[in-house]
């Protein structure tokens, strides 16, 4: 057989057999090892995943108020009612402060009077509530010491309003409550406390004269007696305690060797004030059961 020959039969068996051979596919786990060249894997790159939020933490802080409540909250803390202690006799004395809300309470059947400090001008009232509340002027007290009064009086129960005094020293905010029965503020009036500022009339605190002894000489120490008493070197100045001013106030005697002398002087809030300078002055006060409040001005050195 020739050569030629030979290899062309078996390329055409070689031929035959691939056409008639069944090729089996070889499925996962079958244990028939796959071929060499399908043991390799691909590596795809992923997106890295998103990163994990952490919620919200949750505070303990309260909401904020609105509007209205803080608005509420506020005129509730500046409110100043009667209290047991803030009469003499029937008026009630607040102790003035810039802002505070003053409730009088009022009655259809009785005038409420509201009186300001000696000497203080009312230039201007306005109410919330015209229609229903009487409101008006007066000049009271003595012709050497007029004082203004505004008269109040609501026209029927159950009403609510504001009031507001401006004068030429200071704007007082009232709420007057109108009620039923018999109960009434008759007079409300105000003491001024307030502290020495850095200047009193011109001069510099450091530039008064403090040195003076306050004792009571006779009777019992009173509510009136001062808290202290400086000078300025041509004036003198007689300071109370607040809620004092819109009592019963004594009078003021210098006292020299020839005796006693009653002496004028200016009340300025919770001030006396005396156009000099005195070494022995008194306060007294009462007929039989006198009481005597002595202040002696203290020379250097002694």
């Amino acid at each position: 057989m020739k050569p030629h020959f030979l290899m062309t039969l078996i390329a055409s068996s070689a031929l035959a057999a691939c056409a008639t051979t069944e090729i089996v596919p070889i499925a996962e786990g079958d244990g028939v090892e796959p071929p060499a060249q399908l043991l390799g894997t691909l590596e795809v790159a992923a997106d890295p995943p998103p990163p994990v939020q952490e919620p919200p933490q949750q505070t303990r802080r309260g909401r904020t108020p609105s509007p209205l409540e803080a608005l509420a909250a506020a005129n509730t803390a500046a409110r100043q009612r009667p209290t047991p202690d803030g009469f003499d006799a029937a008026r009630h004395v607040f102790a003035y402060e810039p802002g505070a809300l003053y409730e009088l309470y009022t009655n259809p059947n009785y005038v409420s009077t509201v009186l300001l400090e000696p000497g203080e001008t009312l230039t201007d009232i306005a109410a919330g509530d015209t229609s229903r509340w009487m409101v008006t002027e007066a000049i009271a007290e003595t012709e050497s010491d007029p004082r203004t009064i505004v008269l109040l009086k609501p026209h029927a129960t159950g009403l609510r309003t504001n009031i507001v005094l401006i004068t030429d020293r200071r704007t007082y905010l009232i709420e007057a409550v109108s009620q039923a029965g018999s109960a009434y503020s008759a007079q409300v009036a105000w003491s001024y406390p307030q502290a020495l500022g850095p200047t009193i009339a011109g001069t510099p605190v450091d530039r008064l004269n403090f040195a003076y002894r306050i004792r009571t000489v006779r009777g019992g120490t009173p509510i009136w007696s001062p808290t202290r008493v400086f000078d300025d070197g041509r004036r003198t100045w007689i300071e109370f305690a607040p809620g004092v001013a819109a009592a019963d106030m004594p009078p003021l005697f210098i006292v020299t060797g020839e005796g006693a002398e009653l002496v004028n002087y200016r009340v300025q809030g919770q001030r006396y004030m005396i156009d000099r300078v005195f070494d022995r002055a008194e306060l007294r006060l009462g007929t039989r059961a006198r009481i005597v409040v002595r202040i002696d001005r203290e020379r250097a050195g002694s």
